[in-house]
């Protein structure tokens, strides 16, 4: 490290004292001229074009070197027990590109004591520390915050010595001390057996966790993701800890302090600052080689060391994988995946990347297949990241689909390629999520991404920095830049070329180990596509190439076309004519079509480029995409691929990302084809990602009111007939959107008297529906036992097919949904599960199933009543003790089910209150409590909405505002006037102070007026024509059946 006592290199001590006294008069006085000069813009320096620091600074960093000195105190679990700051130190060598006198950087709270710079290795400057030859013995005279804004940023200015000009190097020398809170911080703490006197004692790792703005937290550095350098990482830290970094060690040596090692690393390739990687405390790794020779390693607590086996084999496949696709190997020797206690989300710092234990990690005997698919998709995309977001980094975060959109995308090849029973199609058309867990933000993307894009004040992929860093919608950078990504996939790879991965390759040579905007990603593609198609010469690429613009037009022509994807927000509505040849586009809305005051609608006209492809639903569909015929659509209408004979559905294999509405006469077509879909292995996946398409096209056009709502009961009827939905396959892409909309009418119903024909009718209907779709999963069960061996899902063991995969991964959701709408063989074989467990312990019950037994149990339904308040002791025990992270987990997640007011109202309080729902349980498990509690019909309580409802409104300030109208987004009203009138006069007053508020307030008022008015037309007895509704029509005609 550099000598940060260096002096002014003069000839004589007294000339040094002499020349040091008028040089603080020099700076001080400049500082007062500084300051004059700049009351206007309250800024201490303001670049002429009012540029920020990343877009015009004078400086340009080359390499970090970088100091981090941890003592043992610093990992003492108690916190009022340990040392909660450290001491670093740092030198930041940077190439001066414009002439200037002031030196701007980022340093937030951290107190710098010592502040020196070297400039091209003759002129050596204290500013201010504790040597006599410094400038100032206080360093906040010296460097100052960049007016308020940079004071709340993190933005200082030093006026230097003198002047530096283009072309000179200066290397700035800090020391600092800084807090273990944010930036480089404590984990939850943990217990830890020591080896010697085996003892446990409570201890904490430190890590690093920095994005999108926390280097500037452990680090004074150029703190934006497109100035890139190199970095030289050293860490002190006790002798029996293992300390990690981005690069491999190189050496060690003896700490400054007695009982430490002073650990030094490789320099790192240029990389952006958020992407620093340390990582230090009690660790215990699994390791494998990859194909290239890197070595790659999980690393946990201790205690977790045999959850290893899934992550690692994640990491490693995912590692060959995306060599591989990219062609690119990394310039790193090692790969670190380390699970981190009490994390929220995971962060892809380069080679050392950090996630929540328990989302990464698998305990093999307890955990089904949602666990071990979520630990799959968040490795595979952290290790996405390494290329898509490391090597190539968005320019700024206004770009950062840049990094989320190409990742969410890619890592479902990822998880195809590490794990064959995971069908990476299947699950990237939508996700599910056991437990009443929230969905993932690279989830199930095209369903996920199409849920949020429909509504009022979402945001463009290319965002505003007034919004902050994913403060809006976190899913569209991810699920929606994905689901563009894999549009233009099917379209551009449709001759049987590679061509989407040709594009890809071109943006990672083009941009490589620097950093690229989301119009930088379209030309690559539009230049790597153009490049194959040019030299392919069959007839399948001249036919593409006949059917699309995008080939035929000038590079810039095309991207044009493919920037309103970018630069508008929401997405297209495909309205076929009753000719079946033409179609119009429009903005799809689920509701909020009439909300006028939306920021960031420019105009109501929206049109996108559209690649449609048609294929086919029925008996004359062709596995794969073979039969697919594409075209486009440019403007708000035009020619399509024809759809006027009968299957012809246009969205080949589900990959579009809009929605589409058929003639009537086409729809009930398309409706009676379900009924005949097969799904015996994966060769139908492509007619079945259609049909899903279909089936969510809708039930989102029906709760929309653009179609009659009756079309939700007529494709439930004929999915519930069709093979398909009795296989993995099927129940996963057809069978669980139809549960999801018939759990929404059954919301819905209960607005109107308990007498109301209608809703008894409605009702029925779907308890019929449900309790089909669960028949063969009780049948399979009580034929093959629930019970499993504690290896069902042992690595060294585990085959199983994507049918199968996919059964298991649904089959809880599909029980629980039936079990709570009245059918009796779903409610008694989940509660039956969950007595028999009491005697012969939990492990007796498929992992897959016990979940939805412990909510079966709490919620006392199928003759678990009496027990019920017991359960829910139980599972409140289960999630404050349990060591196993994903028991604890299924304890959480039953507690709303509670069949007393009291037991919701303590739900709840737990929820806000205790600090394990941010340790052991996802950041925004609040909202998924809430929505829980919400949806809780009753049982011998209240309404769950009723008590979710009162409760906010007493928690409303206490848990914050952004926090609780985020929460209430999810929450499920019941769609009465009295609720729209009561949620009215509660927000009235409310005053919000961030756009991203106020916008929540106006969603959630015009969501639930456009539920209130459906309900109204569809549900009520009588209709503006004075009859039934088609939807109470067709209610009727199936109730009988069940009765």
């Amino acid at each position: 490290m550099p000598d940060f006592g260096r002096h002014i290199r003069l000839e004589s001590e007294n000339r040094g004292w002499i020349l040091a006294v008028a040089a603080v008069f020099i700076v001080s006085s400049a500082w007062v001229t500084l300051v004059a000069q700049s009351n206007a813009s309250h800024r201490l320096i303001t670049d002429s074009a009012g540029d920020t620091l990343a877009t015009n600074t004078r400086f340009m960093p080359q390499l970090y070197e970088v100091t981090y000195l941890l003592k043992e105190t610093n990992f003492i679990g108690d916190e009022t027990q340990a040392d909660m700051t450290y001491t670093a130190q740092s030198s930041m060598h940077l190439d001066v590109v414009q002439p200037t006198q002031a030196l701007k950087f980022n340093s937030l709270n951290l107190d710098i004591t010592n502040f020196s710079y070297l400039l091209d290795d003759w002129m050596d400057v204290c500013l201010c520390g504790y040597q006599y030859q410094c400038m100032s013995h206080d360093c906040k005279e010296m460097v100052r915050p960049d007016g308020s804004e940079g004071a709340r940023e993190g933005t200082m200015v030093v006026l230097l010595f003198t002047p530096v000009q283009a072309g000179q190097h200066l290397v700035v020398h800090m020391e600092y001390t800084a807090s273990l809170v944010s930036g480089l911080a404590r984990s939850t703490a943990f217990e830890y057996a020591d080896p010697v006197t085996s003892q446990m004692e409570s201890q904490v790792l430190i890590a690093a966790s920095l994005e999108p703005f926390g280097a500037r937290r452990m680090l004074p550095c150029m703190d934006f993701p497109n100035l890139k350098a190199n970095f030289s990482i050293s860490i002190q830290a006790p002798d029996d800890l293992v300390a990690l970094s981005t690069m491999a060690e190189e050496s060690s040596q003896p700490g400054l302090e007695p009982g430490t090692t002073l650990h030094k690393f490789g320099v790192t390739p240029k990389m952006s600052t958020y992407l620093m990687g340390v990582t230090v405390g009690h660790m215990v790794s699994s390791s494998a080689m990859s194909d290239s020779g890197k070595k790659i390693s999980v690393w946990s607590v201790p205690t977790l060391a045999d959850q290893h086996a899934v992550p690692l084999q994640a990491a490693l496949q995912g590692t060959n994988f995306y060599e591989s696709y990219t062609g690119i190997e990394l310039p790193l020797t090692k790969l670190d995946m380390m699970a981190i206690p009490g994390k929220g989300g995971a962060v892809e710092n380069w080679g050392l990347i950090q996630f929540d234990e328990r989302r990464m990690l698998v305990n093999e005997a307890t955990e089904g297949a949602y666990g071990r698919w979520s630990s799959a998709d968040v490795v595979c995309h952290e290790l996405s990241h390494q290329w898509f977001g490391n090597y190539v980094t968005c320019k700024d975060f206004d770009n950062i689909s840049v990094n989320e959109g190409l990742a969410s995308f890619v890592e479902y090849k990822c998880i195809a390629a590490a794990f064959p029973e995971m069908s990476g199609q299947a699950l990237f058309q939508r996700a599910t999520t056991p437990h009443g867990e929230n969905v993932g933000v690279h989830e199930g993307p095209r369903s996920h991404a199409m849920g949020v894009d429909a509504t009022p004040f979402v945001e463009p992929l290319l965002t505003f920095r007034a919004l902050s860093f994913l403060s809006y919608h976190p899913e569209l950078p991810y699920s929606k830049g994905a689901s563009l990504w894999r549009m233009l996939e099917a379209f551009w790879d449709s001759a049987g070329q590679d061509a989407f991965r040709a594009g890809l390759r071109v943006l990672m040579q083009r941009h490589a180990l620097g950093s690229a905007t989301l119009e930088n990603v379209l030309t690559a593609l539009v230049d790597g596509v153009a490049a194959v198609s040019g030299n392919d010469d069959t007839g399948d690429m001249q036919q593409l190439r006949a059917n699309s613009r995008l080939l035929t037009v000038p590079a810039q022509t095309a991207v044009a076309l493919l920037q309103f994807w970018i630069d508008q927000p929401g997405f297209p509505l495909i309205n076929v004519s009753d000719s079946g040849t033409q179609a119009a586009q429009s903005r799809f809305y689920a509701w909020g079509s009439n909300v006028t005051d939306d920021p960031f609608v420019t105009s109501g006209n929206s049109t996108w480029y559209v690649p449609l492809g048609a294929g086919q639903l029925g008996s004359q569909a062709v596995p794969g995409d073979a039969a697919a015929q594409w075209g486009e659509l440019l403007d708000h209408s035009g020619m399509i691929p024809s759809v006027d004979t009968e299957g012809t559905i246009l969205n080949v294999a589900g990959t579009g990302y809009y929605r589409v509405q058929y003639p009537s006469a086409h729809q009930q077509q398309l409706t009676a084809a379900l009924r005949d879909l097969t799904s015996a292995d994966n060769s139908t996946m492509s007619v079945l990602l259609q049909a899903n398409a279909f089936i969510s096209d809708i039930t989102a056009l029906s709760f929309a009111n653009s179609i009659d709502p009756s079309a939700i009961l007529d494709t439930a009827a004929a999915v519930a007939a069709s093979p398909a939905c009795q296989t993995g396959f099927g129940m996963h892409l057809l069978v669980m959107p139809i549960v999801e909309a018939l759990q929404q009418l059954a919301l819905f119903s209960h607005v109107v008297e308990a007498d109301n024909q209608c809703r008894l009718d409605l009702y029925t209907s779907i308890q019929q529906l449900l309790g089909s779709f669960a028949q063969p999963i009780v049948d399979q069960v009580s034929q093959q036992g629930a019970s499993t061996a504690d290896s069902k899902y042992d690595s060294a063991t585990y085959t199983a097919s994507q049918n199968t995969f996919l059964y298991d991964h649904v089959k809880g959701n599909i029980l629980l949904a039936a079990a709570f709408h009245g059918d009796a063989p779903a409610a008694d074989l989940l509660c039956k599960l969950y007595t028999d467990s009491l005697e012969a312990g939990a492990a007796i019950i498929d992992p897959d199933l016990r979940g939805a037994a412990y909510q079966a149990a709490v919620a006392g339904i199928g003759g678990c009543s009496p027990g019920a308040p017991l359960a829910w002791n139980a599972m409140l025990s289960k999630w404050q003790t349990d060591a196993d992270i994903q028991e604890a987990d299924r304890g959480l997640y039953a507690l709303p089910w509670a069949s007393t007011d009291a037991l919701l109202q303590q739900t709840l309080d737990i929820s806000l209150a205790n600090e394990k729902v941010s340790s052991r349980s996802p950041s925004n498990s609040l909202s998924a409590v809430m929505r829980n509690v919400g949806t809780n019909p009753g049982s011998g309580a209240s309404r769950g909405a009723d008590v979710a409802w009162q409760w906010v409104q007493d928690n409303f300030v206490e848990a914050g505002i952004s926090q609780m109208l985020a929460v209430l987004e999810s929450f499920p009203f019941i769609p009465s006037q009295q609720s729209l009138d009561s949620l009215s006069t509660f927000l009235t007053p409310v005053q919000t102070t961030t756009q991203a508020e106020t916008a929540s307030k106006a969603r959630l008022l015009a969501k639930l007026e456009h539920n209130v008015q459906w309900v109204q037309q569809h549900i009520s007895s009588i209709s503006t024509q004075g009859h039934t509704s088609s939807l109470c029509q067709s209610a009727s005609s199936m109730a009988p059946i069940s009765s």
